[in-house]
């Protein structure tokens, strides 16, 4: 169970972490403004930072 764990987050992160004009992003990125005076996060940004929250609290 472990493994698959690990397997699952390691397919998250290369996901996450990959570049908008990389082969393999499912899809172009987007801006996503969280906060309307704040700074404006791609959408693979915002799904690293989940990501590594949740390795982070499970690791």
């Amino acid at each position: 169970m472990r493994l698959l764990l690990v397997a699952c987050l390691a397919a998250n992160a290369a996901i996450a972490f990959a570049g908008p004009g990389d082969p393999g992003t499912p899809a172009a990125d987007f801006a996503l403004q969280e906060f309307p005076a704040g700074p404006i996060h791609t959408l693979s940004q915002h799904h690293g930072e989940v990501v590594l929250l949740f390795m982070v609290g499970y690791g």
